[in-house]
């Protein structure tokens, strides 16, 4: 009996650069970048508010979301978008379920989260998201669904969205906490 070698996952692609697929340079140094990002963005958010008194993390101009709020979004998101990843890669061009994160993020009790709470479960969360990212195939990769608003996504495009989203909401809270220091600058403000 021959044993059938495992079809190459996202982590032995990302180690083997000349692999031959859609996949291949230039585009691998992106998921790379994508995986990197993801993984990063528990750690980078640890750095950011550790420390940081509740007044500030709770604190954010009239109708935006505070910092805790976009760590409780982030942290309500990543499951939406792990089940969407297993879709795409489990099924045939799946139909996506539609998701209000405003209101979800509403009718959660994680806006109320002490800032250790979210950074526990921000990362408990991402550890699993990173460990099925590392799993999937090319082939997976390439596999599409239909998302309810921008129509066909492959599960390629959504793991660059989850990344690009991270940095989005990593610059929203560096800048919810930097407009905190503003005031307090003085003169310099005017730098």
């Amino acid at each position: 009996m021959t044993d059938t070698p495992a079809p190459p996952t996202l982590a032995s692609t990302l180690a083997i650069r000349d692999v031959d697929s859609a996949l291949a340079e230039p585009i691998l140094p992106t998921l790379a970048a994508a995986l990197a990002i993801l993984e990063a963005t528990p750690t980078t958010l640890k750095a950011l508010v550790t420390g940081v008194p509740t007044e500030v993390v709770i604190n954010a101009p009239d109708g935006e979301w505070d910092v805790r709020s976009v760590m409780a979004h982030i942290f309500l998101t990543d499951p939406v978008a792990f089940d969407r990843l297993r879709k795409i890669t489990d099924e045939d061009h799946p139909t996506l379920a539609a998701v209000d994160e405003q209101a979800m993020l509403a009718a959660s009790p994680a806006r109320t989260y002490s800032i250790p709470t979210l950074l526990y479960r921000v990362n408990f969360g991402r550890l699993k998201l990173i460990a099925y990212l590392r799993t999937l195939t090319p082939t997976q990769l390439e596999r599409t669904g239909e998302h309810p608003t921008v129509g066909t996504i492959s599960s390629y495009e959504l793991l660059h969205h989850l990344a690009y989203e991270d940095l989005k909401h990593i610059r929203q809270i560096a800048t919810l906490l930097a407009d905190t220091l503003d005031g307090p600058r003085g003169p310099f403000g005017e730098l």
